[in-house]
């Protein structure tokens, strides 16, 4: 069975034949049956010169805006690079307002107000208006082409608008306003053509609107969406005037941006660009958060040095410690997921640390008794005679790295739980705590306790 990955594939390397063949008209052809989104997808497989090629064929057929939309910020900047003014104008004419407003922001400020002077018209307007607003907000991402009717309009009425206004982006609402512009409430396109012509908006309409401020974190407007299923959530400013909509395809974007950022950050690679192929942007990106592992390894080294007199009097210690550590390591990259994803979708509120706490506690004990019972048994078995300055010590060290795993993974659950936390209450993205400073703590602790354990039951 050929998997949709499978075509994609065959896809990619007919078109890297046809464009190196020159064959133009098949490239044509089949550019002319492609969806945009996935002819986006041709473009990190492409060299430079054959990525022009494909460019000047969309612009050419007027496809350009649509791949434009969907394109990766590598090839979307070698594009801009790329092109003249006079080309970008065009495109950006044919494109969402909101998609513009995100291209022109990732432009320097100079080629951003030059083009913005070349653009007429609403679109300039719209785009203006965009900027204007924080990035990663819902003003950044709103589209503001939404149908709006006031209450006086009937059924019939606002069913013909639908048809004439052609422009507007994902029609799945009719918002119903009052003649100051303020939003009094909701109709779906289900309700509008199922009821009587002559039936006025403000019978029909839901005046129960979830809205969102132009201020609202897009993480916050993708809760709302999903919460209350949602197909589009109308932006409001202060005195209640509808100014703008964030429509699904966009909370879609933010969903998989922020679940991206948020695994990027919490295995400690920070700000990089999965597509980026540079090797020295990708260091630069990565160096930091490394860095802050590496410290914390330098400490659990002196920590060990500490105790390098139990190491020499008893070697079997030293076999334990990647497991003793390891074990630790897991369950509180665990714990730390699971708080940073339960504060991320809203199941968990800083209102309930401390019973998130003691479930993670509760869970990080019970493991831990699990794995010091096994390994336990498992150090009676493999070290049976374990002697100290000519004393033994036959039950005394299988129960040192049975309680050592139990110990540091209950540890290890509290630091995994709590550290988000902190970074939360501290208005910090949490997302950061589960990468180097969980993992760095655990591993210093581990080691202390471990050692500790060791020295006050066979020293």
């Amino acid at each position: 069975m050929i998997t949709s990955r499978d075509r994609d594939d065959i896809l990619i390397s007919t078109v890297i034949r046809l464009i190196k063949r020159r064959a133009i008209s098949n490239l044509k052809n089949v550019v002319g049956k492609t969806h945009s989104a996935d002819i986006a997808r041709w473009f990190p497989y492409l060299r430079p010169n054959e990525k022009s090629i494909l460019f000047n064929l969309l612009v050419e057929h007027g496809q350009m805006g649509g791949v434009m939309s969907e394109l990766n910020r590598e090839d979307r900047n070698f594009f801009l690079q790329e092109s003249d003014a006079a080309v970008l104008v065009d495109i950006f004419h044919s494109m969402p307002a909101d998609d513009v407003g995100d291209i022109l922001a990732d432009l320097p400020e100079e080629k951003t107000q030059q083009l913005l002077k070349l653009i007429k018209g609403k679109t300039s307007e719209d785009v203006e208006q965009l900027l204007q607003f924080q990035e990663k907000t819902a003003g950044y991402i709103m589209t503001p082409n939404f149908l709006a009717l006031t209450e006086e309009t009937t059924a019939a009425a606002a069913t013909e608008q639908i048809r004439e206004l052609a422009d507007i982006e994902m029609v799945f609402y009719v918002y119903v306003i009052d003649h100051e512009n303020q939003l009094k409430g909701v109709i779906s396109l289900r309700q509008l053509v199922a009821t009587k012509p002559d039936t006025p908006l403000k019978d029909l309409m839901t005046t129960r609107v979830f809205s969102v401020h132009p201020g609202t974190p897009q993480e916050e407007v993708a809760h709302v969406v999903s919460r209350y299923n949602l197909l589009a959530v109308p932006v409001i400013d202060d005195s209640i005037k509808l100014i703008g909509i964030v429509t699904i395809d966009d909370v879609i974007d933010v969903i998989r941006d922020e679940n991206t950022e948020d695994m990027l950050k919490m295995a400690g690679t920070g700000d990089v660009n999965i597509t980026s192929k540079s090797i020295l942007k990708n260091t630069r990106a990565r160096l930091p958060w490394l860095l802050a592992s590496f410290v914390g390894g330098l400490i659990a080294v002196y920590v060990i040095g500490i105790f390098e007199v139990q190491l020499d009097r008893l070697a079997a210690l030293a076999a334990f410690i990647p497991i003793v550590i390891g074990m630790g390591g897991n369950i509180g990259t665990q714990s730390s997921t699971i708080v940073v994803r339960g504060l991320a979708t809203g199941e968990i509120d800083l209102k309930e640390t401390w019973k998130v706490l003691w479930r993670e506690i509760a869970t990080g004990a019970s493991l831990g008794c699990v794995y010091g019972i096994l390994l336990g048994t498992f150090a009676k078995f493999r070290f049976s005679k374990v002697e100290i300055g000519g004393l033994e010590f036959a039950w005394e060290f299988p129960i040192v790295v049975a309680l050592a795993i139990c110990v540091n993974m209950l540890i290890a659950a509290t630091i995994g739980t709590l550290i988000p936390m902190f970074f939360k209450r501290m208005q910090v993205d949490p997302a950061i705590a589960t990468g180097p400073f969980v993992t760095t703590s655990i591993d210093v602790f581990g080691i202390l306790t471990y050692f500790t354990i060791a020295q006050l039951m066979l020293f």
